[in-house]
């Protein structure tokens, strides 16, 4: 019942297995993978050949006989000669990926490679050369059979196995890279590529020639009652499925690298940062103090001005020191513990955890900002420091007992405020035109800047008494108000 109800689908079994390898090969180079560096990236053009001329070759033994009605015998054995020889180009294909993979993955001599193109050059030569003279009307099916199953024992299934055992030995490469799930697939993948080298590359057309005569697809159909262009099917789904599935491994590399060049751009923008902080503060300070040790050596020259020079030296002194005790601050604002595996949750969470040891401040902490993975890294950087400054200055200069830090919205529209129960600051705007707010206000033009870098914009409002509320709010193209208390500055 089996047996005859495949031979009775035939067709629709030899229409539906090329069908496979040929949506196989395309969806291969539709993958862009010019710029990976996995070995099988490189590789992957030759099996996506395989599967489109496998498939084309195979639908001939649907369309080709339709034609006998139409063509002449010489057409109709022309036709077969280009199906015949399209086959065993394919089967050089799989030959050729499987080697290919191999030399690249085990660092082997890349002469290798000539053995299947010399392999294609003699099957070529005894079956396709010599047929043009030996074939005639009556042996012509015969050399056909013949010519394939030669195919099939000399490129397929020593094809197949190499590419099987190439595909395994990916998985270290795999492994490093931290894809467990595309491991496993990529062994599942080589699995169903064994599978083809032996129902594609052993089990062929009877012939009397051996072993063709011990072990084909004749006796095997007898057997089991299935045709074993079912089982090539079912390997060829497999490895067309698991194939296509190893390609996202590509679309993870390529997240990778797009991560990493945020990240690269992250610290690029902190050096920059860095480097304004350091000429527009402290190198223009220690220049000052140097112009001023200038002047203290021309008043040592003068004997009346000995005293004068001292109280000048002295005030020097106060303000090295003044700049080294800037200099450290500067130092631990640097040491973030820049855990990239962390999220944005996680990173705040740490910083309020570090912010609460050695003050007698209570952090709260409220964070309903849910999609922090699609957040770029460089704005999360940004994000960090600002919260970390605004915590800093309450520690400093609020005398509050506490503190809350507020994280809501989505990637559109995100707001990020600090707020605390401190004294606040009465007349805000007048306190940063004081000289003696310099530090204070630098701070404050660091958030503001950090705030414009990735499109935010940033708010402070207090009243005294009142405590002091630290508005972030991040838009696409819209600005709106957060937090408006008694007064708000601008810095």
């Amino acid at each position: 019942m089996l047996a005859q109800f495949f031979k009775t689908n035939m067709v629709l079994v030899n229409f539906v297995y090329p069908l496979i390898f040929f949506l196989m090969g395309f969806g291969i180079l539709l993958k862009n993978t010019v710029h990976s560096r996995f070995y099988l990236a490189k590789s992957l053009q030759f099996l996506a050949f395989f599967g489109i001329l496998h498939g084309i070759s195979d639908w001939g033994n649907i369309f080709i006989p339709i034609q006998k009605a139409y063509l002449s015998e010489d057409s109709m054995f022309v036709l077969d000669s280009v199906k015949l020889l399209t086959n065993a180009v394919s089967f050089f294909f799989l030959f050729y990926f499987g080697l290919h993979l191999l030399v690249q993955t085990k660092k082997l001599n890349w002469k290798i490679l000539l053995i299947p193109i010399c392999v294609l050059a003699l099957w070529f030569a005894s079956f396709i050369f010599l047929g043009t003279i030996l074939v005639t009307e009556q042996n012509k099916d015969w050399w056909f059979a013949i010519s394939d199953i030669w195919a099939r024992y000399l490129l397929a299934f020593p094809g197949g196995a190499l590419s099987s055992y190439a595909l395994f030995a990916q998985r270290h490469q795999f492994q490093s890279f931290g894809a467990p799930i595309m491991t496993r697939t990529l062994l599942v993948a080589a699995v169903s590529v064994g599978l083809y080298a032996i129902t594609g590359g052993v089990v062929v057309p009877y012939a009397p020639v051996l072993p063709a005569m011990l072990f084909n697809s004749n006796l095997f159909f007898t057997t089991t009652g299935i045709p074993v262009e079912l089982f090539r099917g079912l390997s060829g789904f497999l490895m067309a499925l698991f194939i296509l599935k190893i390609l996202k491994v590509f679309d993870l590399e390529y997240q990778h690298y797009f991560y990493q060049a945020e990240r690269d751009k992250a610290v690029a923008e902190e050096r920059n940062q860095i480097a304004r902080d350091l000429h527009d503060g402290m190198i223009q300070s220690i220049y000052a103090i140097g112009l001023r040790l200038e002047i203290i050596r021309n008043m040592l020259a003068d004997k009346n001005a000995i005293e004068q020079s001292e109280a000048e030296l002295h005030t020097v002194i106060g303000k090295l020191n003044n700049i080294i005790r800037e200099i450290r601050d500067y130092i631990k604002k640097l040491k973030i513990p820049a855990d990239l595996k962390l999220n944005m949750k996680e990173e705040i969470e740490k910083l309020v955890a570090e912010m609460k040891v050695g003050h007698q401040l209570e952090i709260d902490l409220k964070y309903d900002y849910r999609d922090h993975e699609s957040l770029p890294l460089s704005q999360s950087v940004q994000i960090y420091y600002i919260i970390k400054e605004a915590l800093s200055n309450i520690i400093r200069h609020a005398e509050a007992s506490q503190a809350t830090i507020v994280v809501k919205g989505n990637p559109d529209d995100l707001v990020v405020e600090v707020i605390d129960n401190g004294r606040g600051i009465e007349n805000l705007n007048d306190v940063f035109n004081k000289e003696e707010c310099d530090f204070l206000k630098q701070g404050i033009r660091n958030m503001k800047y950090r705030a414009r870098s990735f499109g935010g914009t940033l708010s402070i409002s207090s009243g005294a008494g009142g405590g002091t509320r630290v508005s972030l709010h991040v838009s696409n193209g819209r600005r709106k108000k957060h937090g408006q208390n008694d007064q708000s500055a601008a810095c």
